[in-house]
């Protein structure tokens, strides 16, 4: 089987201190049909020799080079220039697992699925912290990986690129692009407005195993926070590109609740905080509520009881892909043999 061309995107400002341990990454993937895009997006220091540097080492490296524009017109350059059947992501202070490609394409291919979500692991201060709520490899419909991100939009599995692969011709063909805009949150855009264009039944794959080491570098830039105009502004937008995934696979009357807490809630503004602080209330009220109906009414406690058995109706949405029943973080699936 011919292995298909995968783009490998990357933003670069300012990186010289970290950005070879990125590069070199890619470099050993065990995937070797890749391109990688080097956008050095208007850096004053020593990133775009490096890049060049390793254009010259390895044809697969192209470096492009802009005027300083920010991370989405510099992702969006990489994706105009991008020449494979698959487009993934990854930040300059990152780096790729050795076999992160092949897992992908492998899934992808093996699957017949338009969307890879992997596991990762985040470092703090050179500690590598596991977080990985995939608990297995699963195959799943839109509608429920939907569901899923309306109860835990801000999980990172739902508002990051840098875990997934795409397939380049969805992007290309209905001109999705990162929008320069938005501050915080532009990858979850991405992600809502994707999402709306893979229309096979069981159309996106997990991968259980970590593939990607997320920096986490405090501090950083991208947490100053914005003013209340532009941050009400962004989620006015924001919630039209949720109102049309959500519509067109008849979702949003059932989560309408969950996505206007969810904008209400959260922006880099210490929003974030405010919003799991929302949802914990509402689990505790929940558990309270239901305590209550044991010494009240009776019936009340009858109909709590039903619900889960009414979320059975929901199993064929998800297909495992060994024997044993599983969980994933947000649903549980039917069994089915591969």
């Amino acid at each position: 089987m011919t292995k298909p061309l995968v783009s490998i995107i990357i933003p670069v400002y300012n990186a010289e201190k970290y950005m070879n341990r990125c590069l070199d990454s890619c470099r050993a993937q065990t995937y070797g049909n890749i391109e990688v895009l080097m956008i050095n997006d208007g850096s004053d220091d020593g990133s775009e020799e490096i890049c060049r540097t390793y254009s010259r080492k390895d044809k697969r490296f192209i470096t492009l080079s802009q005027e300083n524009k920010g991370v989405s017109e510099a992702r969006n350059n990489g994706i105009m220039h991008a020449k494979g059947k698959y487009i993934t992501f990854a930040d300059s202070d990152d780096w790729l697992a050795p076999d992160a490609v092949s897992e992908y394409v492998e899934r992808a291919v093996e699957d017949k699925t338009d969307f890879v979500i992997a596991g990762f692991l985040r470092v703090i201060n050179d500690v590598t912290i596991p977080m990985s709520d995939i608990k297995e490899d699963l195959l799943i419909t839109r509608e429920h990986f939907a569901e899923c991100m309306a109860d835990a939009p801000a999980d990172f599995y739902y508002g990051v690129v840098w875990n997934k692969l795409y397939r380049a011709e969805i992007i290309k063909q209905h001109h999705i692009f990162f929008s320069p805009r938005f501050k915080w949150c532009e990858d979850f855009l991405f992600n809502l407005e994707y999402l709306q264009y893979i229309t096979n039944e069981y159309c996106i794959s997990t991968i259980k195993k970590p593939l990607y080491f997320y920096v986490k570098r405090l501090g950083s830039a991208c947490e100053s926070p914005l003013s209340y105009t532009k941050t009400f502004s962004m989620k006015y937008e924001l919630l039209g590109y949720y109102r049309n995934l959500y519509k067109s696979i008849n979702l949003y009357n059932d989560n309408k609740l969950k996505i206007n807490t969810f904008l209400f809630a959260y922006a880099h503004d210490g929003g974030l905080a405010e919003y799991n602080k929302i949802i914990a209330k509402k689990k505790r009220d929940e558990k309270k509520s239901i305590s209550k109906s044991l010494f009240t009414v009776p019936k009340v406690l009858t109909k709590e009881m039903s619900k889960p058995a009414a979320k059975k109706k929901n199993a064929g949405q998800i297909k495992i892909r060994n024997k044993t029943t599983r969980s994933m973080k947000h649903g549980t699936g039917t069994t089915k043999k591969r």
